[in-house]
Formats: structure tokens, C-alpha cells, sequence
């Protein structure tokens, strides 16, 4: 515990949940409430801290009086490089209250968590920053960029119609422009795949990535126990698809639609490396159903030089639009056996939900 100019700065506890939930919406804005619509913020705050089963997070806090005033978390993940299996912690939900700001506490509560970090063995802290937030972090506190991200999007013809020539959405996508857009999109996909929606994932995930996780070199660990407390039992309201190639899993889609802004989001796909037909197929159902939710955009990351994957390669198609700006993947080590020369250069999946903020 440290004290800054009457701000105490220290490690949160499940109690302070409910005070934490006051200051996030400032994070995520207006519609920040659409990843918890049945459910309150200090249970989405709940889950995420002090339910993950890879252990509670760390969470740093700045408090003046009883009111939290700043955020920084760190969340434990394990991560699979080449073969060998390290603890991680991903790092994020950094907000500052404004008449707060320009004190250092960002700094000082990220200090904070790394060192807890380390502190529980993590092999290192890895973050995907904001423009804002990057140059501190990898000026001030170590963190390096090891990789670059493209932001990508789908932007639905009858809602790019509409803006343009004030024609009517309806008509549109009466007339059959949006489907026929997706087809040259996604491609038809093979019928030796049938894609499932599902409510949860069962062992039959597990047998799938225990099949194809040595043929990535880098992922997160993706095994049902991991999946459910990430997509199922959080309080937001994910899409969840399976793809099946007769009885065997061949791949899982999560996507997000939002209700107030019409964006839907492809979260997570994962298939194996090289199985362009499960890809495609999950990819096109996961944008069909956004469209018949009435989606106008649909966003979704691949890693840059990394279309490798038959994965990253569907979904750069479908989502052809780069913005200018890049996000970064940055990272912190330890000091221990793995640093930024044992990353390997190719054979990553980096996924929109391996990170914070959807």
C-alpha cells in the first residue's frame, strides 16, 4: 500500500467491487452497459476479477477518501509457447478519473500490478494500448511491441446505400444486396462442415484443443474450462458457434452483437491452422446472423504479416477494411527463460477476446 498526495494506492479486494463499478463506465462510454444487460456492474466486475479460473486478477486501485479514483487490472491467463505452457497476465481497464488525472497514478498502479505479477511467477504482462497509453508504457515501464494489429471491419452494403443516397435500408436488403455481398464475401462454404449455435462448451473442446494446439506456437490456452468462464458464464451476451466435421469439433466462433449502435463484432475464431473450410463456414454463419440482427458494421482483429492461418485469412476477407491506425500487442517479461527472442516468429492466434474491452 502507497499513498499519493492523500490518494492511497493498493491492491483491491472482492469488497471493493461495488466502488469499482462506479468509475468503469467512464472506460467504456455510453454503451457500456450492453456487456452486462441482465446483470449490474459490480457482478461484471466480479466475474472478472475474482471468477477467473486461472486464479483472481490483480487489480490495482487509487482511492481518495472512499471513492475510487483510477484502475488498473491485471487478469491471469495461460498462454501456450511452442510447447511449453507459462502463466501470463493481461493487462487492462485503465481509466483515471478526470479531476484525477496528470498525477502519475496510471503509472504507479501499472508498477503496482506487474510487480504483483511477478511476484504470482507470471513469465510476463502483455497489453494491447491505446495510442495514449502505449508511449508510457513502453517508455516509462519496460513493455515492448512484439506485435501489430489490424483493426478490420465489414460495413453492411444496405447501411452504406442508405448513408450515401438516403435509399431505404429495407428496400435494400429486400432486393437481396446484402446477402449476395456476403456470398462474394465468405465464399460458400463446404458441406462437410455443419455449424452449430451452443449455450456452452463441453469436453468435446477440450479433445479438440488438446488435436491442433501444438500447431500453433503461440495461443492462449483454449480449453472448455477457460472458454466457458470467458464467453458463457460472463454476464455479456455472446454468440457462440461450433463448427463439427461429422462427430469431431472442427473449430468455435464467438461474436457480439450490440444493441444501440448496430456493430457487431467477430470475437473469436479457431479452428485448425489449415482448415479453410471450417473457417469460411463459421465466418460466414457468425455474419449472417449479425445481419439478421441488424448489424451495419461488423468489426473483428487479425495480427499483420500473420495471415498464416486459414482462421486469419477468413476473416481478413470477409472484414477487408484496414483502419490507418494499428493497434499494438506489447509485452513485459520477467527476467526469466522466456524473453522477446524466444517469441516465435510466426504460428500465433490473437484473437479480439484474448484481450479486454469486448
Amino acid at each position: 500500500m502507497t499513498r499519493n498526495s492523500e490518494v492511497e494506492l493498493r491492491l483491491a479486494r472482492p469488497e471493493d467491487v461495488e466502488r469499482i463499478a462506479l468509475l468503469l463506465p467512464e472506460l467504456a462510454g455510453p454503451h457500456y452497459s450492453e456487456r452486462f444487460p441482465d446483470s449490474t456492474g459490480a457482478a461484471f466486475c466480479r466475474w472478472k476479477y475474482f471468477n477467473n479460473p486461472a486464479g483472481e486478477a490483480a487489480v490495482g486501485i487509487a482511492l481518495s477518501g472512499d471513492r475510487v479514483v483510477s484502475i488498473a487490472a491485471a487478469a491471469p491467463k495461460l498462454i501456450q509457447v511452442e510447447a511449453e505452457l507459462f502463466t501470463t497476465f493481461e493487462l487492462g481497464d485503465f481509466i483515471t478519473a478526470t479531476d484525477y488525472r496528470n498525477r502519475g497514478l496510471f503509472s504507479k498502479l501499472v508498477e503496482l500490478i506487474s510487480t504483483e505479477a511477478v511476484r504470482r511467477t507470471a513469465a510476463f504482462a502483455y497489453v494491447r494500448p491505446n495510442s495514449l497509453s502505449f508511449p508510457i508504457l513502453a517508455k516509462h515501464l519496460s513493455f515492448v511491441e512484439v506485435r501489430r494489429i489490424d483493426l478490420r471491419r465489414y460495413v453492411v452494403p444496405s447501411a452504406l446505400f442508405h448513408r450515401k443516397i438516403a435509399t431505404p435500408t429495407g428496400l435494400l436488403r429486400a432486393l437481396g444486396i446484402d446477402r449476395a455481398a456476403l456470398r462474394l464475401l465468405a465464399h460458400s462454404s463446404s458441406r462437410s462442415i455443419t455449424v452449430c449455435r451452443t449455450t456452452r462448451f463441453d469436453t468435446k473442446m477440450d479433445e479438440f484443443w488438446e488435436r491442433i494446439r501444438l500447431r500453433y506456437r503461440f495461443s492462449l490456452v483454449r480449453d472448455s474450462r477457460y472458454l466457458n468462464w470467458r464467453y458463457v458464464d460472463c454476464p455479456t451476451p455472446y454468440l457462440l458457434w461450433i463448427a463439427y466435421r461429422g462427430p469431431e469439433v472442427a473449430g468455435y466462433l464467438v461474436g457480439f452483437v450490440g444493441d444501440c449502435e448496430g456493430i457487431g463484432n467477430l470475437v473469436d475464431l479457431f479452428t485448425d491452422p489449415e482448415d479453410t473450410e471450417a473457417s469460411v463456414a463459421l465466418v460466414r454463419e457468425g455474419l449472417e446472423a449479425m445481419l439478421g440482427a441488424g448489424a451495419e458494421s461488423v468489426y473483428t482483429w487479425t495480427l499483420q504479416s500473420g495471415a498464416e492461418s486459414a482462421g486469419t485469412r477468413a476473416l481478413g476477407h470477409a472484414c477487408p477494411l484496414k483502419s490507418r491506425d494499428h493497434l499494438h500487442l506489447a509485452m513485459r517479461f520477467r527476467g526469466g527463460s522466456l524473453d522477446e527472442s524466444r517469441l516465435p516468429p510466426r504460428g500465433w492466434q490473437v484473437a479480439m477476446g484474448d484481450f479486454d474491452g469486448i
